[in-house]
């Protein structure tokens, strides 16, 4: 580009030299001018009468004759000017650069309405110049305006002349416009270097630092001059990752790019987790003359992940194993236990009166407590035992072993005992005590539902006897084995009777508040007992196989219900029925779906089933299979409660998902407690990265709303919005147009 330019200084020089001028002026550099704000249209330019004495060199018959032969053979535009901006001549080439085909056109034409008019300005002071005798020469780049309004730029190389008696200005313009889009391009690239929140770097073939950006500084601690020059440990790292580096290098030399996780180490000695990313840069020979490395410091999405895989596995109040890990665990015990012919103890523990504090001090409080006596349980066991929080204000010890009568009453009388200090939670001091039901194996059960639900049934025998108290289970348990059979009894009739009948609770959109779904959820109007609470036969349903019948009749009647709200006009989103972990094993779940959205009508989209963590995990490979054939079916499918059960991240991505529902639990510490506030924002962060809508259940305030709805939640559910209703009532609230959240 500066070749070409000296060779048009030159081609200056001769032409003035033709006339008589000299090209002894100083030629000034144009401001600097900004492609980007366009000013306001100002008027044509005035006719500016001449003020300067310009001797006389040549006759307009000469102009004309040497313009015509220079201008045919030049590969710039020429044109010439008379002093008031009208075009006087002009080669065919700068015709072209206008979007005109010859010269001839462009004459009488005005030079205002051929430059962009945020340039005229420009235009003015570099004409007004030499009219005025200032300056003899002038440089100045802008903005033609092409036939077609596009914009180009060139710079202009003028001076004046004699023509006719008056001052005429002769111009000859270079197409610069492809220089002055790179040199914008690299003024952009330098402040997308600088500003990027992402650390870069620069290196060369052999990994000796170039450049780095800011944020380079601001990760590792390195300043500029500190990191010039030196090999990138990050990209040739320590020997530890040798095996991880010739990876590097080999994909680097195949397909030009890498990336992955490494470990880097700051200015002040700390490792971090780094993700990176590096790409290649080839020289004309296709050798690699440089590579470009872009860097985040991973540890906060680590650190997430970390507290979501631990979640997995624990409780998130207590830290303990939750129900799922208990039961795997317990489960794994049973097989080693079998074959060393060993016993296993399970002890079943509920706290005494502790609903009692937690509905006069409130769930703060209430949870204050459980993590207080989860600690003094923990305190009274041995290392090697097994200490579960199995919901609510339920724990599960399980002792290993063979562990002999005496120390089974020990271990016991310990527990009870830790329990019995009084507890102080925000200056109250409170009194609660344990019952503990216990059952062993191989004696009272041959797997860990069996065991578990013996001592589940011992534990209330103890309440029974005035709580405080320890039981081990036997076999003349019946009063508590006969209400059982009972109820189960009147389960068995009550489908047959229809003493059943679904609510449903509205999900709304977070967006805008909108009815974008409805939970089904089963109540049981028993003749005697009258309205049954579902933990009371839920359970109970699963264990003697009734929830798959039960299961299949709610399928059915929320496809009923959701079809004759589809033909009244309703507009529902979809409804969601939840699988219960034994309905979700059994053989004809597909049929039993397939059926119930032919049977109503129902469009299967409509549909959304939701499945605990603890249903899929029972079998995930089998799982697998299951949730895409479900989705073969055009329903969509939900994780329910999730953080409860025990899924790791890895294995959650393979499965087929739609929506992440997240567990109340998590929701009732927002926005008092850090820790529901981080896990709720890394769930909702993650779920988003893996394309699942994410569902808020038990919504109970405006702040929880609120919340929610920053930290990027799609739906809420909940009783600040809306308890679980009949269908009746849904639709009396349709009917006065209540279809949005707090309506």
């Amino acid at each position: 580009m500066r070749a070409l330019q000296r060779r048009l200084s030159n081609a200056f020089v001769a032409i003035q030299a033709r006339y008589g001028r000299s090209p002894q002026a100083r030629m000034p550099h144009p401001p600097n001018h900004s492609p980007i704000h366009p000013r306001i249209h100002s008027d044509a330019i005035p006719h500016i009468p001449h003020r300067a004495s310009v001797p006389p060199q040549v006759t307009h018959e000469d102009l004309g004759l040497g313009f015509r032969h220079f201008a045919e053979q030049s590969l710039v535009g020429v044109y010439v000017l008379a002093g008031d901006g009208r075009v006087l001549q002009a080669n065919d080439k700068m015709a072209v650069m206008l979007g005109y085909g010859l010269g001839a056109e462009l004459v009488g034409l005005h030079i205002a309405d051929l430059t962009a008019p945020e340039d005229l300005a420009l235009l003015r002071d570099s004409q007004r110049k030499r009219l005025d005798g200032a300056e003899t020469h002038v440089r100045s780049t802008y903005r033609i305006l092409s036939r077609n309004g596009e914009r180009h730029w060139v710079e202009v190389h003028g001076s004046v002349c004699r023509h006719q008696g008056t001052v005429a200005l002769v111009d000859m313009a270079l197409d610069v416009n492809q220089q002055v889009q790179s040199e914008w391009q690299s003024r952009l690239s330098d402040r997308v270097f600088e500003s990027a929140s992402e650390g870069i770097l620069i290196t060369d073939a052999e990994f000796r630092i170039l450049a780095v950006n800011p944020a380079f500084t601001r990760i590792t601690g390195y300043r500029p001059e500190e990191a010039m020059g030196k090999r990138s440990r990050m990209m040739t790292g320590p020997s530890a990752q040798a095996e991880i580096n010739r990876g590097m290098l080999e994909r680097l030399a195949s397909d030009g790019h890498w990336q992955g996780e490494m470990k880097d180490r700051r200015k002040d000695g700390n490792w971090y987790p780094a993700w990176l990313s590096i790409s290649a840069i080839r020289d004309n020979q296709g050798g690699i003359s440089n590579y470009v490395g872009v860097f985040t410091d991973n540890t906060i999405r680590k650190e997430a992940e970390t507290r979501l895989a631990f979640l997995a596995d624990h409780d998130s109040l207590t830290g303990l194993l939750n129900r799922n890990s208990l039961m795997r665990i317990f489960a794994q015990q049973i097989e080693a236990a079998q074959l060393a012919g060993e016993t296993l103890v399970l002890f079943f523990i509920d706290l005494d009166r502790f609903k009692t504090v937690n509905d006069t001090l409130g769930h703060h409080a209430g949870d204050q407590l459980l993590m207080a006596a989860a600690e003094r349980l923990r305190e009274q066991l041995r290392p090697d035992d097994v200490l579960a929080r199995f919901g609510g204000d339920e724990f599960v010890v399980v002792l290993g072993g063979s562990p002999p009568q005496d120390i089974i009453a020990a271990i016991a009388r310990r527990l009870i005992g830790s329990i019995l200090r009084p507890f102080v939670i925000n200056g109250h001091e409170m009194f609660i005590s344990a019952s503990i039901g216990s059952a062993a194996y191989p004696e009272h059960g041959d797997d860990a539902i069996a065991i578990l639900k013996n001592a589940d049934i011992a534990m209330y025998h103890a309440k029974e006897r005035g709580k405080n108290a320890f039981q081990l289970f036997n076999k003349e348990m019946s009063n508590h084995a006969l209400e059982q059979m009972l109820l189960e009894n009147s389960l068995r009739h009550a489908l047959e009777r229809k003493e059943f009948e679904l609510y449903y609770q509205p999900q709304f959109s977070a967006h805008d508040g909108s009815v974008c779904g409805a939970e089904a959820l089963i109540r049981w109007r028993h003749p005697t007992r009258g309205m049954v609470a579902p933990d009371m036969f839920i359970s109970l349903a699963e264990q003697t196989g009734l929830i798959v019948p039960l299961g299949a009749w709610v399928l059915r009647e929320a496809c009923r219900q959701g079809k004759a709200w589809l033909d009244g006009g309703y507009q529902f989103g979809r409804i969601a029925v939840n699988l219960s972990p034994r309905q979700f094993s059994s053989d004809d779940l597909l049929a039993t779906i397939d059926d119930a959205l032919a049977q109503s009508g129902l469009p299967s989209a409509m549909l959304e089933l939701e499945i605990t963590e603890g249903a899929i995990m029972q079998n995930p490979q089998e799982a697998v299979v299951l949730l895409k054939r479900m989705r073969e079916l055009g329903v969509t499918i939900s994780v329910d409660d999730f953080g409860t059960g025990y899924s790791s991240l890895a294995s959650l991505k393979q499965y087929p998902l739609d929506t992440l529902k997240i567990d109340r639990s998590f929701v009732k510490g927002i926005p008092t407690d850090p820790d529901d506030i981080a896990i709720t924002e890394a769930i909702i962060a993650i779920a988003h990265k893996l394309h699942l809508k994410v569902v808020a259940e038990g919504v109970e305030s405006q702040e929880q709303h609120d919340f929610l709805r920053a930290a990027g939640c799609d739906i809420m559910q909940g009783y600040l919005h809306s308890q679980p209703v009949s269908a009746s009532e849904i639709e009396a609230r349709w009917h006065l147009g209540a279809t949005q959240a707090g309506a």
